[in-house]
């Protein structure tokens, strides 16, 4: 960063760019298994209406959401969750992780 000063703009873009990758999170190829896994999850929070968190991945980065799931919809590939303050179509190639969650937490 010493000779940013003799820089051209267009570099100082890329360099910030780069630095910015740097702490990207990788999206983890998930096995059938998985797959599975969430799937049922999933399913058991739409039953029993209960809060599941999902960890997402989004604009290279993982955030959780929590919400009670209220439907799903095959052809657009998406589920409704219905959070404190809105409710949210979540795709499900942003799905990373499922869990439901009891009253205590």
């Amino acid at each position: 960063m010493k000779w940013t000063a003799m820089m051209l703009p267009e570099h100082l873009v890329k360099i910030k760019e780069w630095k910015e990758e740097q702490f990207y999170d990788k999206k983890r190829d998930l096995t059938e298994w998985e797959f599975e896994e969430i799937e049922q999850t999933i399913q058991r929070a739409f039953k029993m209406h209960t809060l599941v968190k999902l960890t997402l991945w989004d604009h290279n980065k993982f955030h959780n959401e929590i919400g009670v799931v209220t439907g799903a919809d095959a052809y657009k590939k998406e589920l409704l969750l219905e959070t404190d303050t809105s409710i949210k179509r979540i795709t499900f190639d942003k799905i990373q992780k499922a869990s439901l969650l009891n009253a205590d937490d």
